[in-house]
């Protein structure tokens, strides 16, 4: 058998985004390498944001009617490898970038841990962190707190953008768009048990809820 290493420096990746109309163009995330952009499939990749003042970047969202508008979310939202210093907006591809609505310093200790767009109406967002659940109506410049707490995951549903899904330890239901919430918990552990839930949810299925849910005593997994 081979024995379990830590192994410094290869790095971590947060999230990989497509580019929806050019599938050579790729986006990841490392939570403490920045935003790095491939334009040939991934057989050579440039960084986005060695000049930001946090590197972690921890979320992607790309206007699928112009691939050249993309936003961020900085931080490192689950191990605190890097602080968010809020949403950043690029209108060129990721070659420069402005700050949002949604800014603050990394002595705020904000984790930013979800960023996703409207299916239809592009200039909304919302975005999950360790201080609430926060959305924006009109790209980004201004943001509203629609509900507090130590958010881990936001989706909306495949083809009913007025539900919306959001988790803590527990599981929260929209059906006005994320501007009100109720909780979920048929069928759900209790709160108590968990520390975190992650959500997804099927094109093909689009009324079936999948959870995961990480167990409060030793950070497993509770049940899907």
């Amino acid at each position: 058998a081979i024995p379990s290493r830590y192994n410094p420096g290869i790095g971590r990746v947060n999230f990989i985004v497509e580019d929806p109309n050019n599938s050579q163009i790729i986006y990841i995330g490392a939570p403490a390498g920045g935003l790095w952009k491939t334009t040939n499939g991934g057989n050579t990749w440039q960084p986005l944001t060695d000049d930001f003042m946090s590197l972690g970047v921890t979320g992607i969202a790309i206007n699928p009617s112009n691939g050249q508008e993309i936003y961020i979310a900085t931080g490192d939202g689950f191990a605190s490898d890097s602080y968010s210093v809020g949403v950043f907006k690029s209108s060129d591809g990721g070659a420069t970038w402005q700050p949002t609505g949604m800014s603050q310093q990394i002595t705020d200790f904000v984790r930013s841990r979800r960023l996703v767009m409207h299916p239809i109406d592009f200039n909304t967002l919302l975005l999950a962190t360790n201080t609430g659940l926060f959305k924006t109506i009109d790209g980004g410049a201004n943001w509203q707190q629609v509900r507090t707490g130590n958010f881990r995951d936001v989706v909306y549903h495949p083809t009913n953008p007025n539900i919306v899904y959001a988790s803590t330890n527990r599981l929260f239901r929209s059906t006005d768009g994320g501007d009100n919430f109720n909780t979920v918990t048929g069928g759900l552990p209790s709160p108590s048990q968990l520390n975190r839930m992650e959500i997804a949810v099927s094109p093909a299925a689009p009324d079936r809820v999948y959870v995961v849910a990480g167990r409060s005593s030793d950070h497993g997994l509770q049940g899907v």
